[in-house]
């Protein structure tokens, strides 16, 4: 969900998530019982969604492990972590 919400504040009309955790992914695709505390941001979450291009797809963890060490490392050193909110594109 955060990655939705930050995705609708910079205005992309584009998001692919790949997500290693099945209820997550389920939230989106199977439509499962959301627990009532998060009901109504996963409802924004999911009206936005259906208004850019969305695709969520299932990645074993196993297939995750480039992402899984970065997360961690960005845990570890979040003091220095930094958000970029611009994309640059670099043309050689």
């Amino acid at each position: 969900m955060h990655a939705i919400e930050q995705s609708q504040k910079m205005g992309l009309t584009s998001l692919w998530l790949e997500c290693d955790f099945v209820l997550g992914f389920d939230a989106f695709t199977a439509r499962t019982n959301i627990p009532w505390i998060l009901f109504n941001r996963w409802n924004t979450c999911l009206n936005y969604s259906r208004k850019i291009r969305f695709r969520i797809s299932h990645i074993f963890r196993e297939g995750s492990a480039c992402a899984d060490k970065l997360a961690n490392l960005g845990f570890i050193h979040r003091e220095y972590f930094h958000w970029y909110n611009r994309f640059h594109l670099v043309l050689s």
